[in-house]
């Protein structure tokens, strides 16, 4: 059992903001990692600063992704990548009690960051978005529209599929139970999704027209997500932090009243602020941050998870990092097959 934290994003950004101020903007923090997918510790980077796109520099040693591949080829260890974007090592992590995004893979420094960007108001039925961003605004309203429709086609198609969870090449977090119908797949758009759920595909292309679905890069994903009764997903953080994920709550179970304590049996926890879900309400979460899942009930619950680029990735940025994965694609120093 989880205890609910009632805080509000706002006052969650507050005290964020306030643990923060000390520190002065040039106090960027590199974060180590452990994955097979790479070599050695490298990030992402675009330039952020004054001078337009040349890469952060600071005193560091620079890397090209070359560094991706385990292969000496000179082909592979002399080409550059795409211009305007690179990969660099940086400094180890540096920890402290507050919780702060720590992506395991890749960092692009300057980006706001929140546990959760949104938050719902019962008693207006009003989906507040932090800082009142006009893109993720735009996005969770599109999704909420058309729930009902997506509620609907969910119950007729994907109860009587086989998920296609993969769990030798995705990460295995989960205890119990937990299935995946993926519209998009590391970057890539699904085509026996789009022909089995015309109508949820529909909905999420519209996302995709209007640049807000994070695709062209391995770390993109989109599917309805099935947590069985009795599961859970251990606590983990995002390979990086230029995505935010939306929730879009399908089935909830309903919770037994437990006599003085306030308590949740199916919820989320995201940094230091715990919550349930509403059924059709959507809930936008920056999952750099540490963040774990459970539902203790008997019940399923299902929802839509949709991946979309973080607001504050420009569209000359995100072009850059989708071109520099597909350079590294190329190269054979990874593959987006799935």
């Amino acid at each position: 059992m989880t205890q609910i934290d009632d805080r509000t994003f706002d006052d969650v950004a507050a005290a964020m903001l306030n643990a923060q101020k000390h520190l002065p903007l040039q106090a960027i923090l590199f974060f180590t990692f452990r994955t097979s997918m790479l070599s050695s510790a490298t990030r992402v980077l675009t330039r952020r600063w004054s001078e337009p796109w040349t890469l952060l520099q600071r005193g560091f040693p620079r890397r090209k992704l070359s560094s991706f591949s385990s292969s000496s080829s000179s082909d592979a260890a002399t080409e550059p990548p795409p211009h305007n974007c690179d990969v660099v090592e940086g400094p180890s992590l540096l920890r402290t009690a507050i919780h702060r995004p720590q992506p395991s893979l890749l960092l692009l420094p300057g980006l706001r960051s929140l546990p959760f960007w949104t938050q719902w108001d019962g008693k207006s039925d009003t989906n507040r978005v932090a800082y009142q961003d006009p893109s993720i605004s735009s996005a969770i309203h599109h999704l909420e529209a058309h729930v009902d429709a997506i509620h609907s086609e969910y119950h007729r198609v994907a109860t009587g599929r086989k998920s296609d969870y993969q769990t030798d090449t995705e990460h295995s977090l989960h205890k119990g139970i937990w299935d995946w119908h993926s519209y998009m797949t590391k970057g890539r758009v699904q085509d026996e999704f789009v022909h089995h759920y015309p109508t949820t595909s529909a909905v999420l292309q519209t996302l995709r027209d209007e640049g807000h679905l994070f695709e062209g890069t391995p770390f993109g994903y989109a599917f309805f997500s099935t947590l069985h009764g009795k599961s859970s997903i251990e606590a983990h953080t995002s390979p990086m932090n230029f995505r935010l994920r939306v929730h879009l709550p399908i089935v909830v179970p309903p919770e037994e009243p437990i006599d003085n304590v306030k308590e949740i049996q199916c919820g989320i926890r995201v940094g230091p602020v715990t919550k349930r879900w509403t059924a059709g309400k959507a809930m936008v979460l920056d999952d750099a941050y540490e963040h774990e899942v459970w539902n203790e009930t008997n019940e399923n619950r299902a929802l839509l998870l949709v991946d979309l680029w973080h607001p504050d990735v420009t569209k000359q940025e995100r072009s850059d990092i989708v071109a520099t994965f597909e350079h590294a694609q190329q190269k054979g120093w990874w593959s987006n097959s799935s």
